[in-house]
């Protein structure tokens, strides 16, 4: 975020002071903050919990090959 904040200008218009980014910092602020309201979200989501906690009560177990054809990593 500091480097961000390097590349910031600010300047006044009238009393109020305007900040002045880079489109691609701005981008990559969006981005942020897009990503952690998703993550706010989740964690208040009661399904997302339930199915977390469903998740870790399962004993089931997949093999890393098995795992690795479901992703399309091999």
């Amino acid at each position: 975020m500091d480097t961000l904040m390097k590349k910031a200008q600010i300047f006044k218009l009238g009393k109020s002071p305007v900040v002045v980014l880079p489109v691609r910092a701005w981008e990559l602020i969006s981005e942020r903050a897009n990503m952690l309201e998703e993550y706010y979200q989740m964690s208040n989501s009661k399904k997302y919990k339930k199915d977390i906690a469903n998740a870790r009560r399962s004993k089931k177990e997949i093999p890393a090959n098995a795992l690795y054809e479901k992703l399309g990593l091999i």
